[in-house]
């Protein structure tokens, strides 16, 4: 549950009066789980006594087992009643005490014990742990035959599990009868809510609240404050399951019981409804981006910068009426064999959208050049906008590469603007990006046009054709000597530059001792002249370097 307080803009209150469904449309769930109450009432256990622990009554009871060892160790796996003669206990009160907080510990439904042959009695002791945790203590007061009590028991068991799987597949089958249905949504909250009979939760991370219950309005707005403050202890008996599509958590659904822990198979109802709500978000977003699909020619408009603010705005306002603009940016995302027949298109645009609107971005998109093109209109305050970014294009990579539907995929964002009418700009500085981050060395890639560096202006020197005589000019004595010598002049100049003239920390790095970089520097003087290190000379010599690694990377 993260950040419930934050993300819930509205309550809906569903009563008797409010979106509930006819009580005919609903038919109402065996009792599947079976109690230790439930098991007294049976014919076999007409002849015993609960001595302790009868505010346990109510455990579930998943198993019937014969123990007479005194080491439980790993036995057990929980919600097990024990039946025991007593044999392994009657040597001492020690042992009975040590064995019985070991069934404690191990989540045991109860003990039932026997008297008469073994032992006489129950230690005070023994009665008054019982009552401190709860735990149904039962004796027999004659002798019994253990065989018809697993039989008749785990017989009741397996009736109560295929009881079970049967109202299982009657609710899935209700279930998928509302999703066929106009507005599913509320009337799946309604069926949860009368299956289980309790108050029903539901918080959305970008909607309202819902609840459906029973109680008191104020007894709802309480539940929901505790739900938000995330103040829910372990002993409170409520069951949550996150509402996911498409790896990513659109809203939380719970149920409160306050009748006592809430069973198995009162989870699996639960988990059942969740699973229906998410493919009834994941349809509401593909509706939503066929939809989106029709605005694609005016998208194509505002691209080329055809589109005025006002118009921008008002366009924007009639998609999403509270969306408050600040600022936008353009990314593109490139895969290989991309056209606008395939049918992963849709999916593509509904995990970028579903994945960005978590981190503050409205999105509108487009295909063009075997590019989606997606406008990202930021929706919080633009000083960490990079950051969400890099975030949402990491859960995004994530995505993908579980789904192993796509191996090479690329990305690139241009220049963040202030105004709306400028994402003009941003979609060429976009394509600039992916240009260039072809040519740039693995280590000074960036997805952001604003962290290419001097690398910009190297690409448009490039395009106008003046890079090779400008390398020419100020490196070709060093290229050609390293060609014809076999010689590291190049990566010598290189170093040298980034360390600052310093020779120590030169060497160093170069794995050379310091004669090998004087003779070095002394060809360098020589090919480049002396004043090579002067401020001016310097840098045209730095940016030829970079121009020269630019235009002699190949395509990635």
């Amino acid at each position: 549950m993260e950040n419930l307080c934050t993300v819930c803009f509205g309550m809906i209150i569903l009563t008797e009066t409010g979106f509930l469904m006819e009580r005919s449309e609903i038919k109402m769930y065996s009792d599947v789980k079976l109690s230790v109450q439930e098991i007294l009432e049976k014919r076999n256990f007409r002849n015993t006594k609960v001595i302790a622990g009868t505010g346990g009554l109510y455990r579930t009871v998943k198993w019937i087992h014969v123990m007479e060892v005194t080491q439980i160790e790993q036995l057990l796996n929980g919600s097990e009643l024990i039946l025991s003669t007593g044999m392994g206990l009657k040597e001492s009160k020690e042992i009975f005490l040590a064995f019985f907080k070991q069934l404690i510990d191990s989540n045991a439904a109860g003990l039932c014990i026997e008297l008469g042959t073994y032992m006489a009695s129950i230690p005070e002791e023994i009665i008054e742990l019982a009552n401190l945790h709860h735990f149904p203590l039962i004796v027999f007061y004659e002798k019994v035959r253990f065989v018809d009590i697993t039989q008749d028991l785990h017989t009741l068991l397996i009736k109560k599990h295929y009881q079970m799987i049967s109202d299982l597949e009657e609710y899935s089958h209700q279930l998928n009868q509302l999703l066929l249905k106009s507005n599913p949504q509320q009337k799946i909250l309604n069926l949860l809510h009368k299956y289980v009979n309790m108050s029903v939760c539901f918080i959305q991370n970008q909607g309202e609240t819902y609840i459906v219950s029973n109680k008191s309005s104020k007894e709802q707005k309480q539940i929901l404050q505790l739900l938000k403050g995330e103040n829910i202890q372990k002993h409170m008996n409520i069951a949550h399951q996150s509402i996911q599509a498409l790896n990513q958590k659109f809203a939380d659904l719970f149920i409160i019981s306050e009748s006592g822990p809430i069973s198995e198979f009162e989870t699996l109802i639960l988990d059942r409804s969740a699973t229906a709500l998410a493919q009834y978000i994941l349809r509401t977003l593909y509706v939503e981006e066929r939809r989106r699909t029709e605005v694609t020619e005016w998208i194509q408009k505002w691209l080329e910068g055809a589109h005025s603010e006002d118009q921008i705005s008002r366009f924007l306002s009639g998609l999403d009426p509270d969306l408050e603009p600040n600022g936008c940016v353009v990314l593109l995302f490139k895969i290989d064999q991309l056209d606008e027949g395939n049918p992963e298109i849709t999916y593509l645009k509904i995990l970028f959208r579903s994945v960005f609107l978590s981190h503050g971005f409205f999105l509108l998109s487009t295909i063009r050049e075997n590019k989606i093109i997606f406008i990202l209109v930021n929706k919080r305050k633009n000083n960490d906008w990079k950051h969400r970014i890099k975030v949402g294009i990491h859960h995004i990579q994530q995505a993908l590469v579980e789904d192993r539907k796509f191996v090479q995929i690329k990305f690139s964002i241009g220049k963040f603007m202030e105004h709306l009418s400028e994402i003009k700009k941003s979609y060429h500085t976009a394509q600039e990006t992916f240009i260039i981050q072809e040519k740039i060395p693995k280590a000074c890639f960036s997805y952001f046009y604003e962290e290419l560096f001097i690398f910009r202006l190297v690409s448009i020197a490039n395009e106008q054709g003046a890079l090779d005589d400008f390398i020419s000019d100020y490196l070709n004595p060093v290229l050609q000597y390293d060609q014809q010598n076999n010689g590291k002049l190049m990566e010598t100049l290189k170093t040298y530059l980034k360390c600052n003239g310093s020779k120590q920390e030169t060497a160093t790095k170069l794995y050379i001792v310091r004669q090998t970089l004087y003779q070095r520097l002394q060809k360098l003087n020589e090919l480049l002249g002396e004043n090579f290190m002067d401020f001016y000379k310097r840098q045209a010599i730095e940016f030829a370097i970079t121009a020269y690694e630019y235009v002699s990377s190949p395509k990635s």
